[in-house]
């Protein structure tokens, strides 16, 4: 059985923020309420000392990636955009790829998103672009096969793509991005009151 759509939105976007903070691509600014990329340097030493120091850069890209999947789909989910399906008695939650790319007769998520946002067409572009280059590029080289260093190439979307895409998810969030702040301090007691 399907939890409510925003439950299920909620636990979504809050693993999101930890696994995107984790990354220590980018950081949450409970202050200004945004994502802020961390200073390429920081992050360089960041992996190497305290992740791994010949596999730390994967490691932090994948969880990068693993959050940014979860924020898109907890924002659809919390915008009554629906992403879901049964599976037996789980719940599937969909492919990365079904966030940007249309399947007949269903429109992309992030389509659905925008649409149920009111979002310019700039936004729209932005979301999908990022969203793409995610999949075809980053998620699936990462989530396949291990290719030295080629992951630094991306480094300067992280500022440039990836923060401004996801401080825009945010703010569709229903009551705004602080909102983000307060799930992110009753987490361990919205998670427990779900188990």
């Amino acid at each position: 059985m399907m939890r409510d759509r925003k439950i299920d939105g909620k636990l979504q976007v809050t693993a999101a923020v930890s696994l995107l903070e984790f990354s220590r691509l980018v950081q949450w600014d409970a202050g200004s309420t945004e994502f802020t990329a961390v200073p390429h340097e920081s992050f360089e030493s960041y992996w190497r000392t305290d992740v791994d120091p010949v596999f730390g850069r994967l490691i932090c890209w994948i969880n990068f990636s693993a959050g940014a999947e979860f924020l898109a789909k907890g924002i659809c989910l919390l915008r009554d955009v629906e992403i879901r399906q049964p599976k037996g008695e789980t719940t599937h939650f969909g492919t990365l790829r079904n966030l940007y790319e249309d399947r007949p007769p269903k429109v992309a998520a992030l389509k659905r998103l925008c649409a149920a946002v009111n979002a310019k067409v700039d936004q729209q572009e932005l979301l999908l672009a990022v969203y793409r280059l995610l999949a075809s590029d980053i998620r699936n080289r990462d989530a396949h096969a291990y290719v030295p260093n080629v992951r630094d190439a991306h480094f300067n979307l992280v500022p440039a793509r990836f923060a401004p895409c996801f401080n825009l998810l945010v703010s569709w969030l229903p009551e705004g991005a602080h909102t983000l702040n307060k799930w992110r301090d009753d987490a361990p007691q919205f998670i427990a009151s779900l188990l």
